[in-house]
């Protein structure tokens, strides 16, 4: 008997304090809940509380902490915006050129460098119109669509080429035995054939890219 009492008592006391220990814990909790309230409050109290948690939200949104993530999209838009830049600014160099014909073809055929004579820019690598194809758009008023982007850049290609080409045998038609002024102005006069041809076709290429 005295076994048991003593094993009742026990087990009242060990109810007890899981009970004070429950009570304890709901108390920490009412706290804890109160405190997170009063956090979240747009009082002027607890303003210093909501500009720490505005920091926060701006540092871990900021390009800075995302950069990792960003910056293969980034460098692409850069490489590609440069491409464009590229695309745009020979072309106005070929307008130049195309532009004073005359002096260009004389530049090309005469017997001594004329050094203010027009000259073809370098010419665009195809690899550059291949990353600028995604950014083709339509152009109804040249009758162009977006989806014979690569196909007009073949043919600057093979135009801006050929151009290049006729320019070298201009220089070297005076040259040998079989050299003379007609076939040096024979040449110069094909290669300006073809640096308007090109100029026209590239212009179309930067219009459909802006």
């Amino acid at each position: 008997t005295e076994k048991h009492l003593g094993q009742e008592e026990r087990e009242k006391k060990q109810v007890i304090e899981i009970d004070s220990i429950m009570r304890v814990f709901a108390v920490i909790s009412c706290l804890c809940f109160i405190g997170v309230a009063m956090a979240y409050s747009v009082g002027p109290s607890y303003s210093t509380t909501t500009n720490k948690r505005r920091q926060f939200l701006q540092v871990v949104t900021s390009s800075t902490f995302l950069s990792p993530l960003a910056s293969k999209p980034a460098l692409a838009a850069d490489k590609s915006m440069k491409d464009v830049l590229l695309v745009q600014e020979t072309a106005s160099q070929l307008k130049a050129c195309t532009s004073q014909l005359a002096r260009f073809e004389e530049g090309l055929s005469a017997a001594d460098p004329i050094e203010d004579a027009p000259k073809l820019p370098p010419q665009i690598s195809f690899k550059v119109f291949q990353t600028l194809n995604s950014r083709a758009n339509d152009v109804p008023k040249e009758n162009f669509e977006a989806d014979d982007f690569l196909g007009l850049a073949a043919e600057y290609a093979e135009h801006a080429g050929a151009a290049r080409d006729y320019a070298k045998l201009a220089k070297m038609g005076r040259v040998g035995e079989n050299g003379s002024e007609e076939v040096a102005v024979f040449y110069a006069k094909k290669a300006a054939e073809e640096a308007k041809e090109t100029e026209k076709i590239l212009n179309e290429l930067a219009i459909a890219i802006q």
